[in-house]
């Protein structure tokens, strides 16, 4: 698996550097670490020129970093609008998954939350995980343990996104097993979803998997609820599709999920 690792170089956005170190360097072709400098960002002084140099040194101290624990690293400042730069360079690479952390600057909800992750998950066609940080006492530190890909559940629709998103679980590096949940309204068919999930991920790389068919009214409480009792590592998703261009928009459940989750959120 080949990482693209996007941080705005804030305290909390470096966390998303740290969750690799969980993982097995071995299961990882490489890690590409990314700057992106929007110059709106940066009004309060200081030249382009002189961020450049900042934001290369930062790179660079985090590269040695990963390299030290045996990841192969390079690591690109670019100037921008970050969610488009973020997947156009995850295109270039080839990486097969990006990851970002849910706070940025000053470590203010909405920084990264429901704006630049967002921006990011809708811009291409190109995994995000997102991390979740918080702040305790004065430092930055991830919610989670290791690495995020061990123990994956998959929030299934019935619909056309779940073999993606099964296929993406199935390739985690290093995954132990897989949860798949699928939340039905009151009085449906739980048989018949139940059917509709073996059907679609049985060609996929999570033929193995254990599948959970309930039924309820908040989807997302109950996802979160499963992802507790399993002990999952992260919660895979789709942001819901609309439009004949299948274009990506945030449904309310996985804006639910990312205002409330514990754990991180692999949309795919």
């Amino acid at each position: 698996m080949r990482v693209l690792v996007a941080t705005d170089l804030s305290a909390a956005g470096m966390l998303s550097i740290e969750a690799l170190i969980g993982c097995n360097p071995e299961l990882f072709d490489g890690v590409t670490l990314l700057h992106v400098i929007e110059a709106d960002h940066y009004m309060a002084g200081g030249s382009i020129t002189e961020v450049i140099e900042w934001a290369e040194k930062q790179l660079a101290e985090e590269a040695n970093g990963l390299a030290d624990a045996g990841f192969m690293t390079d690591w690109r400042v670019e100037q921008g609008p970050a969610a488009d730069i973020v997947q156009g360079i995850g295109t270039e690479i080839a990486a097969d998954l990006i990851v970002v952390t849910d706070r940025g600057k000053g470590g203010a909800a909405g920084r990264l939350l429901g704006s630049t992750a967002e921006r990011i998950a809708q811009a291409g066609e190109i995994p995000v995980l997102v991390e979740r940080v918080e702040e305790r006492d004065t430092s930055w530190c991830r919610l989670g343990e290791g690495s995020p890909f061990t123990r994956p559940l998959v929030a299934a629709d019935l619909d056309d996104t779940l073999r993606r998103l099964a296929v993406t679980a199935g390739r985690l590096p290093g995954r132990e097993s897989i949860r798949v949940v699928h939340v039905a309204s009151p009085g449906s068919d739980l048989s018949q979803a139940h059917a509709f999930i073996e059907a679609e991920t049985a060609p996929t790389p999570i033929e193995d998997s254990e599948i959970v068919v309930t039924e309820g009214r908040d989807p997302a409480e109950q996802i979160m609820a499963e992802a507790q009792a399993s002990d999952a590592t992260v919660i895979v998703l789709a942001p819901r599709r609309h439009g004949v261009i299948g274009r990506l928009v945030f449904g309310s459940v996985a804006i639910a999920l990312l205002r409330e989750s514990r754990i991180p959120l692999l949309f795919a």
